[in-house]
């Protein structure tokens, strides 16, 4: 153990530091959440270019968010290696290594993560398939008014190539 009364100022560091680490990841899971929700109302509310401009958004946030879980994941190793655990060793696992008073805060910032995760990626789910079906009834909007305005193929990779009459094509993600 690498607490209490044994505890050195670099434990206390690192377990700070840890906590600090953890408190970044969680703000910016729920900025990417934030931001994810909103796209999802702008989905809903059939704003394209606010559609656009928040995926844009999203993916520079999640490059923030994966910058600051990848600091995390470093203070944990660190944390592992200094308590002669494995550096793969979880957060739960390392746990009981951490001074009393801090095992409650970091096991409520660790759920608290693992939560925000899961509801980030059914929102983003929930936006994809919004999006598909947006575009399916876009196609058959087109493909109404005027049948042969539009011909779909499949690409080698299963992608739909959708050929437009004014001789535009684009690719539609349906996997």
């Amino acid at each position: 153990m690498i607490y209490a009364a044994e505890s050195t100022h670099d434990s206390t560091d690192l377990q700070d530091s840890l906590t600090a680490s953890l408190r970044r990841e969680l703000g910016e899971y729920g900025a990417l959440l934030q931001l994810i929700t909103l796209q999802q109302e702008a989905i809903l509310d059939r704003k394209v270019d606010r559609v656009l401009e928040l995926s844009a958004e999203i993916e520079d946030q999640i490059e923030i968010t994966h910058g600051y879980r990848k600091e995390r994941e470093a203070a944990a190793e660190e944390i592992a290696l200094f308590a002669g655990l494995s550096k793969t060793a979880t957060l739960r696992a390392l746990t009981p290594n951490f001074r009393p008073v801090l095992r409650p805060l970091i096991e409520a910032l660790v759920d608290e993560v693992n939560r925000l995760i899961a509801q980030t990626r059914r929102r983003a789910q929930q936006n994809q398939v919004l999006l598909a079906r947006s575009m399916e009834l876009a196609e058959e909007l087109i493909t109404r008014v005027n049948p042969r305005s539009v011909s779909k193929t499949y690409s080698a990779r299963g992608r739909v190539n959708i050929k437009l009459a004014a001789g535009m094509s684009r690719l539609l993600d349906r996997s």
